[in-house]
């Protein structure tokens, strides 16, 4: 496994729905977290640091850490969590 993907979604509208935003292509944590929080807290850091980078908009946001096939279709679903951007 070479990339994982952050399936992420960012919650708008007063009834707060999730609707898509972005995918976002990463490079595999070395090393690998061994369980579902751990992949939460990377996931969490990497957002972080695209969404610095990115000058998203401060909101909730969902996020599915998934390993995808060529063809784009999830394979496997390492975490999935909510996140809030700040800055």
């Amino acid at each position: 496994m070479d990339v994982v993907w952050l399936d992420v979604q960012m919650r708008a509208g007063l009834r707060g729905h999730f609707h898509p935003f972005t995918d976002v292509v990463c490079d595999v944590p070395d090393p690998l977290p061994a369980e579902s929080a751990g992949w939460q807290d990377w996931a969490t850091a990497y957002l972080g640091a695209v969404a610095a980078k990115d000058g998203w908009q401060p909101g909730h946001y969902s996020y599915t850490v998934e390993r995808r096939d060529d063809g784009g279709h999830a394979l496997e679903v390492y975490a999935r969590g909510q996140w809030e951007w700040t800055h």
